[in-house]
């Protein structure tokens, strides 16, 4: 039987907890399990991962990014605006310019008000 067509890809939150339980815990593992939880639509618990994810290495970009991605799927907008500032800070410092350029286009989109529905 395949499973596949209903199963996320990657590894399991649950496989990823046992690593943590043993003890294993740092900033690739916690953005593991935020991706994770991310693919089940589990933003809120993504989120507490992600964060302890850039509380280990705040110079993790992709994490910075996913932050922000996370604080959108939860309607907060000034926290999505933050996380990706902040990303963007991290990846021209570290010289990442294709996420430079996506960050770049993420923020001008929420920076940029909307025209008033009629």
């Amino acid at each position: 039987m395949n499973t596949t067509a209903t199963t996320p890809p990657g590894p399991s939150p649950e496989a990823l907890e046992r690593l943590l339980a043993a003890g294993r815990d740092g900033a690739l593992l916690r953005m593991s399990l935020a991706l994770a939880h991310h693919r089940r639509d589990d933003a809120p618990t993504a989120l507490m991962h992600v964060e302890k994810a850039l509380a280990f290495d705040p110079e993790f970009t992709a994490a910075w990014r996913l932050q922000g991605l996370l604080a959108l799927a939860l309607g907060d907008a000034a926290k999505a605006e933050a996380s990706f500032a902040q990303a963007l800070e991290v990846a021209q410092r570290r010289g990442e310019l294709q996420l430079v350029k996506e960050l770049t286009v993420r923020l001008r989109r929420l920076r940029t008000p909307k025209p008033p529905a009629d």
